[in-house]
């Protein structure tokens, strides 16, 4: 699909959307997200396991949107057997900035879509998307240079969740990281990344 500066994209696992509304978002706002390209949005057709799963970014070296497993076959736990749709918007309905990621923008107000791409097999899609070199994916073990090799950014992750939203986050990363729930512990116990959680 041809980009057009215009339009802004929302990912879905409803499809047949006409409209838009805002629902309270985990910023604490009535927000609707979307993203500056298709590809972005594409990866977040199933949000299965989030950065437990599929850490999702972009490459400074290429400019191109990554996808990294953060353990083996992460891709197939997130994206194997979802449908969903990419929402098309229009971009001046949007604001940038409003959640520290560049890539994101949001609108407080419903919005009518333009246009509905179905996505029907969305593991099928992102792979066609990677063999058009528009998406790369990074298969377990291998890593985006900014992601450690300790997997300490999940651990951090996880001691500050857990002070945020209480001790059952750490329910999935039990099922998905257990290698890492000790370091949790041990963080929390010994107050590690508390001035990051005060700050933030």
């Amino acid at each position: 699909m041809k980009k057009d500066n215009n339009q802004v994209y929302h990912s879905s696992i409803i499809q047949g959307l006409k409209v838009l509304r805002p629902n309270t978002s985990t910023h604490g706002e009535n927000w609707i997200y979307a993203t500056t390209t298709i590809e972005m949005s594409a990866a977040f057709l199933s949000g299965k396991g989030g950065d437990l799963s599929c850490q999702v970014g972009r490459d400074i070296s290429t400019g191109k949107i990554f996808i990294c497993e953060r353990f083996k076959d992460s891709f197939d736990y997130r994206y194997n057997n979802y449908s969903g749709s990419i929402y098309i918007l229009p971009k001046d309905k949007f604001v940038k900035g409003k959640t520290g990621w560049d890539e994101e923008v949001i609108c407080n107000e419903e919005v009518e879509i333009l246009k509905e791409i179905k996505v029907n097999n969305v593991k099928s899609y992102i792979l066609n998307l990677i063999e058009e070199e528009k998406i790369i994916l990074l298969k377990y073990p291998n890593k985006n240079e900014h992601i450690p090799e300790d997997d300490e950014d999940l651990v951090y992750r996880g001691i500050i969740w857990s002070r945020q939203f209480g001790r059952d986050v750490l329910d999935d990363f039990k099922k998905l990281h257990p290698k890492l729930v000790s370091r949790i512990e041990e963080g929390l116990k010994n107050g590690k990344y508390l001035d990051e959680y005060i700050q933030s």
